[in-house]
């Protein structure tokens, strides 16, 4: 069964090589927009659809994996930063408060379809101006929703995470691999 990874998230890469499938990274290159939706869980499951969707549609005899992560803070979703004033906002927004990162997953072949989220709450200690804008002058803040990565120079400032920390870095791994084993064992 080819197996493909619609994303070139380094992070993903690495996470699904650590799985043990094969697979390969085929990056979806649609907009990344969705006119409504229900809930956090609702928006990012609709995006990962999107992706998958958009690559499955070029490889019809594959299994594709769409995957989208948000941080959502006050309901509010944050992308990613397009420029450093938008990085320097962003972060200065989540300092000394709680947050909400949803990852949603979509999988895709032509006799299955599965779809699933995993949550979890960051809460974030007051970050230094200081860093903040230092940290802007960086190249990491601007391919990450919200601006961050748990394991990155955000980190330090990262009091404690409730829920699935793979939630945060885009890759809910634990459920992305018992899905990925039954569908292994039925085809």
């Amino acid at each position: 069964m080819d197996v493909i990874l619609a994303s070139s998230s380094k992070r993903r890469i690495e996470f699904m090589n650590e799985l043990g499938f094969p697979f390969r990274v085929v990056p979806s290159n649609v907009a990344e927009f969705v006119e409504s939706y229900k809930s956090n869980e609702d928006l990012v499951m609709q995006l990962a659809k999107i992706k998958a969707l958009s690559v499955f549609s070029l490889n019809p005899s594959s299994l594709v994996l769409g995957f989208d992560t948000l941080v959502f803070l006050d309901g509010v979703p944050l992308g990613k930063p397009q420029n450093e004033e938008e990085c320097i906002k962003m972060i200065a927004s989540l300092s000394g408060k709680c947050h909400t990162v949803v990852t949603g997953a979509y999988f895709v072949s032509h006799d299955y379809t599965d779809n699933f989220s995993s949550s979890c709450k960051v809460y974030m200690s007051e970050i230094p101006k200081e860093a903040i804008i230092e940290y802007s002058k960086t190249e990491e803040p601007y391919d990450k929703a919200g601006g961050y990565a748990v394991q990155g120079f955000i980190g330090r400032f990262i009091e404690r995470v409730e829920g699935d920390v793979f939630s945060v870095i885009g890759f809910p791994k634990q459920l992305v691999y018992k899905k990925l084993s039954l569908y292994m064992k039925k085809h």
